[in-house]
């Protein structure tokens, strides 16, 4: 069975010539808003985990300069289970909610996972863009050759200064390696990689999605990560189960002054249900997105991964530093 990732996170850019928001929200959307200063931050210090604050809801002087120019200034990105494009599009029966999202916002309509399953190499394709995982199997992150010594998406935050954290649903312990359903370690990427895992940078960052809520409205983090458990996302249910998970949840993002504020949320796969196809979908929702756009330029999850890191102006890694990130939703 293959694994669905996305959601995505949060982070900041300085962009003066942003273009117009979609005001066009609806009430059962969560609805959309404009623009309004970002809130106090706090920035995650080298590997050690400490904490400092920003004061004025501006983002660190440190950042001014790896800011990409889509405007964009927080990362919401949420990864869900095992689904092709053609099982959700369009299938207003079993996904009414995110097919509200896709008429409201935006739609990749070429957008393919790594190539490569199960689950685990495309949540590592995500983070990474390292095709030395493709073929592997389900294994935990201390099975060989697990942690891996690699750079990776958490790092190069963390290196940054950029605020993030990514929220798993029913992990519990902060960093969580092993754990029981329905939570799942191979759908936590950041801790596969040894520059993350035990460490104090992952005991902060790595956390249960239960400090969601209480973050989202502290508007602290610029890139927020999100895997739902495996019922919730889909994996060890349904492709409905997942649209009501999303119906009750990112609403919240929407109503957000993160998300208001020029904040993007990337809604997506792992992988397809099938072989036949390594198709999914991609849903770009952001204030900064035409209402109804669809691209049908080839993106990958190597597109997500290069389009993360030009927005901080982190170097790419992996495939994609060949890819093309996804600007043509935020022009």
């Amino acid at each position: 069975m293959r694994t669905l990732a996305l959601c995505l996170l949060s982070f900041a850019v300085g962009c003066s010539s942003a273009p117009p928001g979609n005001n066009n929200g609806s009430p059962d959307l969560g609805g959309v808003g404009g623009g309004g200063q970002g809130d106090a931050g706090n920035i995650v210090n080298g590997q050690d985990g400490s904490i400092s604050n920003t004061t004025d809801g501006s983002m660190p002087a440190d950042l001014g300069g790896k800011m990409g120019q889509t405007g964009i200034q927080t990362i919401f990105t949420i990864v869900l289970e095992n689904t092709s494009y053609s099982s959700v599009v369009g299938n207003t029966a079993n996904a009414p909610y995110l097919n509200k999202l896709i008429k409201q916002y935006g739609l990749a309509t070429n957008y393919k996972d790594s190539g490569s399953h199960p689950s685990l190499p495309n949540y590592l394709y995500m983070v990474s863009g390292d095709t030395q995982y493709f073929g592997l199997f389900d294994v935990s992150p201390t099975t060989s050759p697990f942690p891996k010594d690699a750079d990776n998406l958490g790092n190069q935050l963390t290196q940054a200064k950029v605020p993030w954290r990514a929220y798993l649903e029913s992990m519990g312990t902060p960093c969580n390696i092993g754990g029981t359903s329905p939570y799942a370690a191979k759908h936590n990427p950041f801790v596969y990689f040894k520059d993350m895992q035990g460490t104090a940078v992952c005991n902060q960052a790595d956390v249960d999605y239960s400090n969601f809520a209480a973050d989202l409205a502290a508007g602290t983090y610029r890139f927020m990560w999100i895997s739902p458990n495996l019922n919730d996302d889909g994996h060890d249910t349904n492709l409905q189960t997942a649209d009501t998970w999303c119906s009750q949840e990112i609403p919240k993002i929407l109503a957000s002054q993160a998300f208001k504020n020029n904040g993007v949320l990337f809604v997506t796969w792992d992988e397809g249900d099938a072989s036949l196809s390594d198709q999914v979908p991609m849903i770009v929702v952001s204030p900064l997105t035409k209402a109804g756009f669809q691209s049908s330029v080839a993106y990958t999850h190597a597109s997500y991964l290069a389009t993360v890191e030009d927005t901080f102006h982190l170097p790419r890694l992996g495939a994609a530093a060949q890819a093309q990130a996804m600007t043509d939703f935020f022009q």
